[in-house]
């Protein structure tokens, strides 16, 4: 018998957390935070710790495994983790430690939850690197392998479950881009090696699957970022905000700008920690990129440096999001000693998350630069996640016996049922909706 419990990231994106027991076994798949309660949370208290577990449950930030804990706590045999986005991976310090078993990820993803811990003063957790392309035992009936796919995060991760009643596969979040600018294109070749062995059961990321066509290659923002870069050389300085665990994008980022005569500086503690996650796991060579500044004395000081010699720099920072507290956040509000103007430009490499704190957020920091005549370019970006022919892709070259569509919400999910449709899968017959808190029994 298998069974699939929810507890987040199906009812909405972010906190995704899922228990899949396999004939009385346990295997929990990811562990994350709601990401807009988080930012919440974290303005109401600035020093978050392991004593704050039951308000972070209780305010909705992580996911409530209370009383599953109490009822089959001692079956969960492992706890797995596709890559190391914080709405995967962000609870894992707090949520882990009464599982006493092995969390299991990729290197760079391991390092950046031993970075969480560290932060949290958390030191108790078994954690185990496992590479993908490997095999591992987690008990007689159940072997684990994390199988390469591309994302917008080093290490990314599909979770494949080798069980008596066939493979499973857990898929959040994916993409498959062909022409990665780091690290390899997908394994393609094990993921049909994985059909011929059979797969009982896809579990599938639905991001983007109502959006048409399919979702393109980092290398086209590469492209896209090389030229309005070049477009923007003209101004002083060059302020171009991205999403902090995307080392692929920083990377290209500083290539580009190197390649233009421009120098590079790094800003935001974000930036810093996967930055250092990269680097100490081999993804990125130490030089590669400059060193991260994270002090507010010695931003201030660099950033005087910069104002003092025009058109020679590029900054990569935070607050892409408009995040209060980010780096360009602090910039807009006075908060460095660098005054912007019409000689800057500010580029947003990211889309804006739809949240309604992201976009009153982004809407007001996009206001504000406006109103200093900055010129802005937004949206120099492409999606970390499958589009529907994406998905059409994955489910022809897998054929699952079963379908559960996850990580979006109710529209999202029914666009991903929808799309499978073409390919036989039936609502409640072989593909099925399941919400966070709702289950589903295989017998």
């Amino acid at each position: 018998m298998i069974k699939v419990k929810a507890f987040g990231g199906y009812s909405k994106i972010g906190k995704s957390m899922t228990a899949i027991d396999i004939d009385g076994e346990i295997i929990l798949t990811d562990m994350g935070a709601d990401i807009e309660k988080l930012v919440n949370f974290e303005e109401d208290k600035n020093d978050i710790t392991v004593n704050d577990l039951t308000a972070l449950i209780d305010n909705g930030v992580i996911p409530d495994d209370r009383n599953f804990f109490l009822e089959d706590g001692k079956k969960v045999k492992a706890i797995v983790l596709t890559h190391g986005h914080l709405d995967h991976i962000w609870a894992v310090p707090f949520l882990s430690q009464k599982y006493k078993c092995p969390v299991i990820a990729t290197p760079f993803t391991i390092k950046v939850i031993e970075n969480l811990m560290k932060n949290f003063k958390v030191r108790s957790l078994k954690l185990v690197q496992l590479n993908t392309g490997t095999m591992y035992k987690i008990s007689d009936s159940i072997k684990l392998e994390l199988v390469n796919i591309t994302h917008s995060i080093p290490n990314s991760s599909m979770i494949a479950l080798h069980t008596k009643q066939g493979v499973i596969i857990y898929a959040n979040d994916w993409k498959f881009d062909n022409t990665p600018t780091l690290g390899k294109k997908p394994d393609y070749e094990r993921l049909e090696e994985l059909r011929k062995e059979g797969i009982f059961l896809l579990i599938s990321d639905s991001t983007n699957a109502e959006v048409d066509g399919y979702t393109f290659s980092e290398s086209v923002v590469k492209i896209m970022l090389e030229d309005i870069i070049k477009k923007s050389l003209d101004n002083k300085t060059i302020f171009i905000s991205t999403f902090s665990s995307h080392i692929a994008r920083i990377k290209n980022i500083v290539e580009i700008s190197r390649k233009m005569n421009r120098n590079v500086m790094i800003f935001g503690r974000s930036m810093d920690m996967y930055i250092k996650a990269a680097i100490s796991t081999g993804v990125i060579n130490r030089g590669t990129l400059p060193e991260v500044t994270v002090r507010r004395e010695q931003i201030n000081n660099a950033l005087k440096y910069v104002a003092e010699r025009p058109g020679k720099y590029v900054i990569i920072c935070t607050g892409h999001q408009g995040e209060k507290g980010a780096f360009l956040d602090k910039l807009v509000t006075g908060q460095y000693q660098y005054r912007l103007s019409n000689e800057d430009a500010v580029i947003f490499s990211s889309r804006t998350i739809p949240t309604p704190v992201n976009e009153a957020n982004k809407g007001m920091l996009k206001n504000a630069l406006e109103s200093l005549n900055v010129n802005v370019a937004d949206n120099v970006h492409v999606s970390g996640h499958a589009s529907k022919n994406d998905h059409k892709l994955l489910i022809k070259m897998l054929m699952p016996k079963h379908l559960i569509p996850s990580h979006g919400g109710i529209e999202k999910l029914s666009a991903n049922i929808e799309l499978a449709r073409e390919f036989g899968y039936e609502l409640n017959k072989n593909s099925y909706i399941i919400l966070d808190g709702q289950e589903i029994t295989f017998q």
